[in-house]
């Protein structure tokens, strides 16, 4: 019976030992079915990060297509500031032009008028001892030098304010028709 126990006792052993066997491959089974779903989600991890890869890529590449537009727009927005700089210098020259030229304008226009006002004078102050000699007392002697010295001076003056006027231009649209009323003679 001894032996008979023992075998019940192996037997139960046994029995017990296949059980934990059984709890132990089902206890494997879970892990590699754990390790299984978490390969997958490495896998899948890693492909992830390698499509952040890429896309850190791509955004790199964009990144230095960006920079190199940016530094062609700076070199652009340099090459206009130059080319601003030098047309502003170009109109303060042609400012400085334009000023010199109405002066001159000015100028000739004023000779021109001065000329005119002489030459009148000089035919009103000729006509004036021819009216004198008419009437008896009239001191018709002494406008006559006048006019002598006058009249001498006017022509040149005259022709030298002609030649000017034209060559000088108008500066504005209203000038050259403000020059034309202004010489014209008063009546």
């Amino acid at each position: 019976m001894a032996a008979e126990a023992k075998y019940q006792a192996s037997e139960e052993k046994y029995q017990a030992s296949e059980a934990e066997q059984r709890v132990l491959q089902e206890k494997v089974g879970a892990s590699d079915e754990r390790i299984r779903a978490l390969t997958a989600e490495l896998d899948e991890e890693k492909g992830a990060h390698a499509l952040a890869r890429s896309e850190l890529r791509v955004a790199e590449a964009r990144l230095a297509k960006a920079e190199q537009a940016l530094a062609s727009r700076e070199q652009e927005v340099g090459d206009a500031r130059l080319r601003h700089s030098e047309l502003e210098q170009e109109l303060r020259g042609l400012e400085r032009r334009a000023a010199y030229h109405e002066a001159r304008e000015i100028e000739a226009r004023e000779n021109a008028q001065n000329a005119v006002k002489l030459f009148r004078r000089a035919e009103t102050e000729a006509e004036t001892p021819e009216a004198e000699a008419e009437t008896p007392g009239a001191e018709a002697a002494v406008a006559v030098p006048e006019v002598t010295e006058v009249a001498p001076e006017a022509t040149p003056i005259a022709a030298e304010a002609i030649e000017e006027v034209p060559a000088a231009g108008p500066t504005t649209p209203g000038t050259a028709e403000a020059e034309v009323v202004e010489l014209e003679p008063s009546m």
